[in-house]
C-alpha cells in the first residue's frame, strides 16, 4: 500500500527527487511493516478470542455436569437418609419386642411368598399314623418321633 508518492517533477534536480523518492519509498515500506504487524495482532487476537471461547463452553458445560452431579448426590443423600429411618424404626421395634416383650408385626414389608411349595413339600413327606405313634416316611426313611430329638 503506497502512502508517499515518488516525485515525477521534471524541474527538480534528478539527485534530490532520487533522494526524496527513496523517502518515499522507506516510508510505504515502514508503513507496509507496520500493517503487516497490525494485520498479525489481529490474527492473534481472534485465535484468543477463540480460545476464550472455546474455554467458555467448557466451563458451561462443566457447571451443567456439575449441576447434575449435585442433584444425583442430593438424590443418594435422600435415598440413604430414608435408609437411616427404616433402619433406625425396625431397631425401634427389635428392642421393644427384646426388652419391653412387645409384639411385632414385621411382615408388611416382606414379599408374600408362594405357598404352594411348602404345601407339596408336606404333600410329598409320607405320614403314617400307626398303632405306636406317628411316623413320617420321607425318602424311604422311617422315624418315630421319640427317634427325634
Amino acid at each position: 500500500m503506497a502512502v508517499f508518492e515518488n516525485e515525477s517533477n521534471a524541474s527538480q534536480d534528478a539527485n534530490y527527487r532520487e533522494h526524496l523518492n527513496r523517502n518515499w519509498d522507506n516510508g510505504n515500506n515502514a508503513f507496509d511493516n507496520l500493517f503487516g504487524k497490525y494485520n498479525g495482532l489481529l490474527d492473534e487476537y481472534d485465535a484468543v478470542n477463540s480460545r476464550l471461547d472455546d474455554a467458555e463452553r467448557k466451563i458451561r458445560d462443566l457447571q451443567d455436569k456439575n449441576i447434575a452431579l449435585n442433584q444425583r448426590c442430593d438424590t443418594i443423600e435422600e435415598k440413604h437418609n430414608d435408609d437411616i429411618e427404616a433402619t433406625n424404626q425396625r431397631l425401634t421395634k427389635l428392642e421393644k419386642a427384646v426388652f419391653e416383650a412387645q409384639y411385632i408385626n414385621d411382615t408388611d414389608d416382606v414379599a408374600d411368598h408362594d405357598k404352594s411349595v411348602v404345601l407339596q413339600d408336606i404333600n410329598d413327606t409320607n405320614v403314617i399314623d400307626d398303632d405306636d405313634g406317628l411316623i413320617i416316611e420321607q425318602d424311604n426313611y422311617k422315624s418315630l418321633p421319640s427317634d427325634i430329638s
